[in-house]
């Protein structure tokens, strides 16, 4: 992803360097698809930023996976309720995670306790797909400073 520099909403804008700041930390994040007929799926997934860019994993026959094939439009956002990130954008296809080894030992390194490691993809070949999340926009804020922490990200 590019910084893609400041959004449009003046006053309270945040340049996708911050926003993926705040997302890199996280140990869980939620991902918002939708099923061919239209109903709404919510999944919490694992998931890794290099390079500014927000990637996460799965195994293509899950239901998070099926709805990325048919509809690659997702919502992904932490799992605070006091300190929130809510990104809208698409999912990229990357393929299995043997074509994407940085993302792989990044990944590798941020859940590094030994009973994270049969949760990875190096370990599980179940984990047959790598997604990078390519945001359209973004809203972040904490809820303890709700009015002045309002910010907003276009791309």
């Amino acid at each position: 992803m590019e910084d893609g520099g400041v959004g449009s909403v003046a006053g309270n804008t945040v340049s996708w360097r911050e926003v993926a700041a705040r997302l890199a930390p996280a140990r869980t994040y939620w991902l918002s698809t939708t099923a061919p007929g239209g109903a709404p799926h919510a999944a919490p997934v694992w998931g890794v930023v290099l390079s500014d860019t927000l990637y996460l994993y799965s195994e293509r026959r899950t239901r998070k996976a099926r709805n990325l094939a048919a509809d690659p439009r997702v919502v992904v956002h932490l799992e605070s309720g006091d300190d929130v990130v809510i990104v809208h954008g698409t999912a990229a296809d990357l393929g299995h995670p043997a074509q994407v080894p940085d993302v792989v030992t990044a990944l590798a390194v941020k859940y590094a306790s030994p009973a994270d490691r049969q949760y990875l993809p190096e370990a599980d070949p179940d984990f047959d797909v790598v997604y990078a999340i390519r945001p359209q926009t973004a809203m972040l804020w904490r809820l303890a400073d709700y009015e002045a922490s309002q910010r907003r990200w276009e791309g």
